[in-house]
């Protein structure tokens, strides 16, 4: 063990750890198998994010690993290289100070990026984007919080053009 916690060194290590967290019952959905867990601390080892962290960040949407877009933010902010972020949303090209109460189709999340010895770049995600896309009014997360999953999905497509190679092509579990 370390000052952080126990230090998993080889594939033992990460199997015997795969089987607690299997059998301790606090494994998320869709990681409750071994194998399932130690693939998942293994991806996250991959990115950067240690092995319980990995457990609690990386989920199976479609069958596919996926990264929730919090942990997406921290994995690019561990590589050193974010000399700029930030977000905010738009109505009629105009930059909000807060969430609106109502959205039109123009309403848009924009996220900015600048990584050290790229130039600065943005991109955006918009209710017509959303709506072409199937989400909008989609049950769950697009219903409760569609500012915040506008923000992810623009956060999600700069992050993975400008950090692909910290990413690895890993999408975000808000994008899947």
């Amino acid at each position: 063990a370390g000052e952080r916690g126990l230090q998993l060194r080889s594939l033992d290590d990460y199997w015997r750890m795969a089987q607690c967290v299997s059998s301790s019952g606090l494994a998320p959905k869709g990681l409750e198998k071994p194998e399932a867990a130690l693939i998942a601390m293994q991806l996250g080892a991959e990115i950067g994010l240690p092995p319980l962290a990995s457990l609690q960040q990386i989920a199976v949407i479609n069958g596919r690993p996926s990264i929730y877009g919090d942990a997406q933010l921290g994995v690019v902010r561990g590589t050193g290289e974010l000399e700029r972020f930030d977000e905010w949303v738009e109505g009629a090209g105009k930059r909000a100070t807060r969430t609106p109460a109502e959205f039109t189709d123009d309403t848009a999340a924009v996220c900015l990026v600048k990584r050290r010895g790229y130039p600065e770049t943005q991109d955006s995600f918009s209710v017509k984007d959303a709506k072409r896309a199937g989400l909008w009014g989609k049950a769950g997360p697009w219903s409760q919080y569609p500012a915040r999953m506008l923000r992810f999905r623009a956060r999600s497509f700069i992050l993975r053009d400008q950090f692909g190679d910290a990413l690895r092509g890993l999408r975000t579990v808000e994008e899947n």
